[in-house]
């Protein structure tokens, strides 16, 4: 089938890095179209927290719909996703055995909360900044002619890759090196010598080394999954746009119908997918943070 315009000829153009100014070096794209969408999205990110950051600093009242919806957006990150997955590691039964009142159970539970809730506030400037970053990556693709940024495996793995250094990171500190390295070795224990032999010299460095690599592949689930859900919508969408042309350049009133319908739905769906990969990259950060912060749980 002969298509009639060159903006159907390739069904995957439009999510495709390519040079907008500049030149390729190498193989590198100097001045490409993400690099320009991905200084857009951070500008527009910071369009949006820089001013509700200062009226929540001076105490003032947010008002206007845009601002106590972000703001409601935001309280849910910190409360749902970042709180519940990223806690002390500390069990407060210790505190409730140590109290001989009602009182004093309840003032060392909720001492024990606002330490966790501390521990997991200090991470909330981190996920808030992925999710909105990605978020508005995300929408970027719905405007024609444009294209999310998170199309592309590049930006995700850069996204990945921060993700895995500040886990990293975060891990030896409050750990400290010989116990971040401890936590991915197993304890293993047998009812007899022989048994426990094999389990030590051969079992737990297997498992040591698999768990190392799972610290690594999960940054990389990050990036290929965030990739993959937003590429194959895009693709999607421009291989329905093609239903619209039919041989010999004309048009096909069912076929443009179809494209019509079809692309609204999935133009639908992936205004439901923007949100949904930016909430999914953040939880999975949160839970990845958790568990290395917390090797014992």
């Amino acid at each position: 089938m002969q298509l009639a315009s060159p903006l159907f000829a390739d069904a995957v153009a439009h999510v495709l890095d390519e040079p907008w100014f500049g030149q390729r070096v190498g193989n590198f794209l100097v001045g490409s179209k993400y690099q320009l969408l991905v200084v857009v999205a951070a500008v527009i990110v910071a369009g949006l927290m820089i001013p509700l950051a200062r009226r929540i600093a001076t105490g003032e009242p947010v008002r206007g719909p845009l601002w106590n919806a972000l703001e409601g957006l935001l309280l849910f990150i910190r409360d749902e996703v970042a709180r519940p997955n990223i806690h002390s590691g500390h069990d407060h039964h210790h505190h409730e055995a140590a109290s001989d009142t009602a009182s004093h159970e309840h003032e060392a539970r909720e001492a024990h909360k606002d330490h966790e809730h501390y521990l997991a506030d200090k991470y909330v400037p981190l996920l808030w900044t992925l999710f909105l970053f990605i978020l508005v990556c995300n929408l970027l693709g719905m405007i024609p002619f444009l294209g999310s940024p998170t199309a592309s495996i590049s930006v995700t793995a850069v996204l990945a890759g921060i993700v895995f250094l500040v886990i990293t990171a975060s891990a030896l500190m409050k750990l400290g090196p010989v116990g971040y390295v401890r936590s991915f070795i197993p304890t293993l224990k047998a009812d007899n010598l022989p048994m426990q032999i094999f389990l030590t010299v051969l079992i737990v460095p297997l498992i040591a080394v698999i768990e190392f690599l799972g610290s690594i592949l999960r940054a990389g689930i990050l990036a290929i999954r965030l990739f993959a859900n937003l590429f194959a919508g895009h693709v999607a969408l421009g291989v329905i746009l093609t239903f619209a042309v039919a041989a010999n350049g004309a048009l096909s009133y069912g076929g443009g119908l179809a494209a019509v319908v079809l692309g609204t739905a999935l133009s639908a769906l992936e205004l439901f997918v923007a949100f949904l990969q930016a909430f999914v990259f953040t939880l999975l950060t949160s839970i990845f943070l958790g568990m290395q912060l917390n090797p014992e749980h």
